[in-house]
């Protein structure tokens, strides 16, 4: 019986299974490296959120300050804006900074001009103190400390002349001889001053020549008989063109009029300087542009002396 015969076999055909299992290694980096290369942005962004919170601590807003308030506020305040609302136009940042540059410069200005002004209070104290010495010590002087009150209040300082024996005689607007060196050291000691001035005529409740007006006339002739006379002993009218003599007649008693309307202390002459109010100016002027108060200046206090 013949012997079948051996199928015939090729040896070069093994690295095919090499081939094979190299493609197959290939196909799979490939993939791997695709599905790498491939990101979901919306989880990157929250994981980079989620880092970037973790690594700097939650921020807690402050608020804002009227003195504190710098560019990188400003920023912060618009990028906060457009967040709440996005239908609502963006500003421009660099325009906001810049208006906020220009309000602090003036809160500067503003806050320097009040600085300026209490300065000048201090001034205006001492000066009306001053003032009130020297008219003080020529009372002394003249023996009429029972005549003569002097006192600093909010008003200004207040020269407070008794009329009766000493200026005028009971129903006169003539000023007495005896009374020049009285208004000369007065008109003297306030002239200095460069502040407006009053000179007030004030009567008691007696009626005077029986008309209803009779007192404030008479307060009135009163009030300007002492102006000139203290324009006539020094007082340079040049330099105080504002100094008003005015009568108000038993409108403004300084103590109650007795039974029959009398009062001695109620018929006076007032010599007023009046206080500048340069602080209240000052915040005034400060407070249109800016519409806030400058914050952190004390105002000085105010002295008050009495006579």
């Amino acid at each position: 019986m013949a012997r079948k015969k051996r199928e015939h076999e090729h040896p070069d055909e093994r690295w095919l299974v090499s081939y094979a299992d190299m493609i197959t290694v290939l196909m799979a980096l490939f993939i791997v490296l695709f599905s790498i290369s491939v990101v979901n942005k919306g989880k990157f962004e929250e994981l980079a959120k989620s880092l970037k919170e973790s690594f700097n601590g939650a921020v807690v807003d402050g608020g804002d300050s009227v003195l504190n308030f710098g560019s990188s506020n400003v920023t912060a305040q618009v990028n906060k804006s457009a967040a709440s609302d996005p239908d609502q136009p963006v500003p421009d940042v660099q325009q906001t900074q810049k208006a906020e540059a220009e309000r602090q410069q003036r809160l500067q200005e503003s806050r320097a001009a009040i600085e300026r002004a209490q300065a000048l209070e201090v001034q205006q104290d001492e000066s009306l103190h001053v003032a009130k010495n020297q008219v003080d010590q020529a009372v002394r002087a003249l023996g009429l400390t029972d005549k003569v009150e002097t006192e600093i209040n909010e008003r200004g300082l207040v020269i407070r002349l008794i009329t009766d024996d000493v200026l005028f005689d009971i129903g006169s607007a003539s000023v007495k001889p005896a009374a020049a060196p009285l208004l000369s050291a007065v008109a003297h000691a306030v002239d200095p001053i460069k502040n407006p001035m009053r000179i007030e005529g004030h009567t008691d409740a007696v009626p005077f020549r029986g008309d209803a007006l009779g007192n404030v006339d008479l307060s009135a002739a009163r009030a300007l008989a002492v102006f000139r006379a203290m324009v006539g002993s020094g007082l340079d009218y040049a330099t105080h063109p504002d100094l008003a003599p005015s009568g108000f007649g038993s409108a403004r008693p300084l103590v109650p009029n007795g039974a029959d309307g009398s009062e001695p202390r109620n018929r006076r002459v007032e010599v007023v300087v009046l206080r500048e109010q340069y602080v209240q100016e000052a915040e005034r002027a400060a407070a249109g542009p800016l519409g806030v108060n400058p914050a952190g200046i004390a105002k000085p206090e105010l002295q008050v002396t009495d006579g």
